[in-house]
């Protein structure tokens, strides 16, 4: 444990070589963390925290990781979280009194540990030889650089009645959209910078379909292809049944959007988070009614 009173061995070894990785990152052009660079920005994300691609361990939210907990990457006050320590730093502003470094190159950090394993909190001040100490990126920054990256889109529409036709009253209509990459997932990517990589993975998780006449359908597949010997069955997946004739809509068809809700898991640097995006897309349908003849 670091204290104000003991700036010993220990302490400065563990410097040392923080102050090795921080000149390693002043020079590094990008690609994954590996190494001593790790230590000053945070543990990988334990087994079970999620990897940017699923819903499960801390993708809900955002920090970095050590002893089991999730944690602020950066605090105000007290600077950037070292997961090898689990303490914070941060560049002293005044040198202690009598600095016996003064005129070295280097910088005074001061450290603060002892929060997240149950000590008792700690401050010091320490001297770090050489080029200072790089703050990490910000991962959830490198995040949405990934994802500017890719392209999400709304759903590409498939709609039975197709476009061009009409449908009927009370007969059932189909939706869907072509599954690709863009429009359902997932599709990833990655962005870097010094020595930190971020992983994305997008998803999308539902469809919210408009139907144009007041009333919407919620559907958490991309829907069922309609097929010629599928005619007058009820969707399995994602359909709906108008009640009115659209002849009173402008065009005389109604208006149908399609927005679909993406999720972005993003993992790197000891942090994991999400990103919620939508997208939407758009289309038109003619509903006829069934015209009945008495002879």
């Amino acid at each position: 444990m670091l204290t104000r009173r003991i700036l010993a061995a220990a302490a400065a070894a563990v410097l040392m070589s923080l102050a090795l990785a921080g000149t390693a990152h002043a020079g590094d052009g990008g690609g994954s963390c590996g190494g001593p660079d790790c230590g000053v920005w945070g543990e990988d994300p334990p087994s079970d925290g999620g990897n940017g691609g699923g819903n499960g361990g801390d993708s809900g939210g955002s920090g970095c990781h050590y002893a089991g907990q999730t944690v602020p990457c950066s605090i105000d006050g007290l600077g950037w979280f070292n997961a090898s320590n689990g303490c914070y730093y941060t560049l002293t502003p005044i040198p202690p009194f009598g600095d016996p470094h003064a005129g070295e190159k280097g910088n005074w950090y001061t450290v603060t540990c002892g929060m997240y394993n149950g000590g008792p909190v700690s401050t010091a001040d320490v001297w770090v030889a050489g080029a200072p100490l790089q703050p990490p990126p910000d991962p959830a920054e490198l995040a949405r650089r990934a994802l500017a990256k890719i392209t999400l889109k709304g759903a590409e529409i498939g709609m039975a009645p197709r476009q061009g036709g009409a449908g009927l009253v009370n007969l059932p209509v189909w939706m869907w959209t072509a599954v690709t990459p863009n429009t359902w997932g997932p599709i990833s990517a990655s962005e870097s910078e010094a020595g930190l990589t971020v992983t994305i993975t997008a998803k999308a998780t539902q469809i919210v379909w408009n139907m144009g006449d007041g009333h919407s359908v919620t559907c958490a597949s991309p829907g069922t292809a309609f097929t010629s010997g599928d005619g007058g069955q009820p969707s399995p997946t994602c359909g709906y049944t108008y009640d009115q004739p659209s002849r009173d809509r402008a065009g005389g068809k109604y208006t149908v959007t399609a927005t679909t809700s993406w999720v972005v898991n993003w993992a790197g640097g000891g942090a994991t988070g999400e990103i919620d995006q939508t997208r939407t897309s758009g289309t038109t349908v003619a509903i006829d009614e069934l015209q009945v003849v008495n002879r």
